[in-house]
């Protein structure tokens, strides 16, 4: 099958990206920069960098003769609605059967008291990310859609676990809003391999919404306390306000805990990594080995 991937040199895309070329399928990734450092290794898997932008729909029209599926990960800061929709537009001008993997999340469910959260759990509709979702359904275009819990694991290079590395190397650990939060977890690569899963017969989850996450909920308190221990700061745990927090995370100032049983038996999918405690060690060394 043939894979355009968006977002192919962040984090979760680069993940996608190998993991589809290392079972045989032909990838080409879709890149702001394919000069960078990012890019030029995923050439050593066999993934083709195309440079260009979501928002570019010409060029974008182009790269999609001949694709059979497009996963899209990518996040564009300067236009998120804009780069999105021309994506859409982009599929349902270039007509076909080709499958749409779209890729959300969590803050679909907004400011929510639900004790766990499945594909039927009402979303926030004036949520950006939700809305977008509902205009996907509305193209008519072949589609899925996933939403990962926290993501974790691998280098964390633009992951909130990145973020907490970061802080215990240098000013120290700081845990922001509420103590109590419980959170899902799952590591990039078992979420690479939801992405394969998917794709080894598509047509099966047209129209489906699939959460993901690993069977170890864990508060953020935990986790940036072991990230401290991990990048070996000994510090106390600092406490902020959620406002202090990036914007991105700001939403998820609550329990965020799925239930990914759906994803499971509808894919046929099983997380395989440890658990985002166990996996901090190496983690942290691919963290450390990646910083400029």
């Amino acid at each position: 099958m043939r894979v355009l991937v968006t977002g192919a040199t962040g984090y979760v895309g680069h993940a996608v990206a190998v993991a589809l070329a290392e079972v045989g399928h032909e990838v080409a990734a879709l890149t702001r920069d394919s000069g960078s450092g990012r890019a030029r290794a995923l050439e050593d898997f066999g993934v083709l960098p195309l440079r260009g932008r979501l928002a570019d729909r010409a060029l974008l029209s182009g790269m999609l003769v001949g694709v059979d599926a497009v996963v899209h990960t990518a996040f564009d800061p300067d236009d998120p609605v804009g780069a999105d929709r021309a994506l859409f537009a982009a599929l349902a001008a270039a007509g076909g059967r080709r499958h749409l993997v779209y890729t959300t999340g969590c803050s679909v469910y907004g400011e929510h008291a639900h004790a766990m959260l499945t594909p039927q759990t009402p979303v926030d509709n004036g949520n950006v990310r939700a809305r977008l979702e509902a205009e996907l359904r509305g193209a008519g275009l072949p589609h899925t859609v996933l939403r990962p819990a926290m993501v974790h694991g691998g280098d964390a290079r633009s992951s909130i676990v990145g973020d907490w590395f970061r802080e215990a190397a240098s000013t120290g650990p700081v845990h922001r809003g509420r103590r109590d939060k419980v959170w899902s977890w799952i590591h990039v690569e078992d979420l690479a391999r939801a992405y394969v899963a998917l794709l080894r017969a598509p047509g099966d989850h047209e129209g489906c919404t699939y959460l993901l996450a690993d069977a170890h909920p864990a508060t953020p308190l935990a986790v940036v306390e072991a990230a401290a221990r991990v990048a070996g700061n000994s510090d106390a745990v600092a406490f902020a306000p959620i406002e202090n927090e990036k914007p991105v995370y700001r939403v998820f100032d609550r329990d965020e805990v799925i239930d990914s049983s759906v994803a499971r038996a509808a894919l046929g999918w099983t997380p395989q990594e440890s658990d985002v405690l166990a996996a901090l060690p190496p983690s942290f060394e691919r963290w450390s080995a990646a910083r400029p």
